[in-house]
């Protein structure tokens, strides 16, 4: 027997959030659709098709995927995201493969970084391309064929 009411059949298309609280501890890995916010403490994997936000009284240990990551706290490991966040009280350290990072001034990153590729056609340089360029010839370009 389940309970209904006015709402029950009613879809909420808004993003919902998965909270772990300040004083709960969480081993394991998480996978989730929704965004997931961090106020305890937590050691795995986690895995979210929105946002990860670790609180300035969060901890986090493990590695995160995920759209967006925001870290006021302290995280530990790799981060796999479109977009890397650390405020002025974050911290975080490891590895980062991200397209855009933010480091607030007080916010510290220690580790490696990674920037993802934009989805944008590549561009051959003149070297690599066989149609000439206009005002170059033979004679008057060499930067297309200078090494380093």
């Amino acid at each position: 027997m389940g309970f209904s009411g006015k709402n029950a059949k009613k879809t909420d298309s808004s993003p919902r959030t998965t909270v772990v609280a300040a004083g709960t501890t969480l081993n394991g890995d998480v996978k989730l659709t929704d965004n997931f916010h961090l106020d305890g403490v937590m050691e795995g994997n986690l895995s979210s098709e929105g946002d990860v936000t670790i609180g300035s009284s969060g901890r986090y240990t493990g590695d995160v995927s995920a759209k967006r990551v925001l870290v006021s706290g302290i995280l530990d490991g790799k981060v796999d995201a479109e977009r890397l966040e650390i405020v002025a009280s974050g911290q975080v350290s490891g590895e980062i493969k991200v397209r855009e990072l933010v480091i607030e001034s007080g916010g510290q990153f220690v580790g490696a970084s990674q920037v993802k590729k934009h989805d944008t056609p590549q561009l051959k340089s003149v070297a690599e391309s066989s149609v000439p360029v206009a005002g170059t010839d033979s004679k008057s370009s060499e930067w297309g064929n200078k090494t380093a």
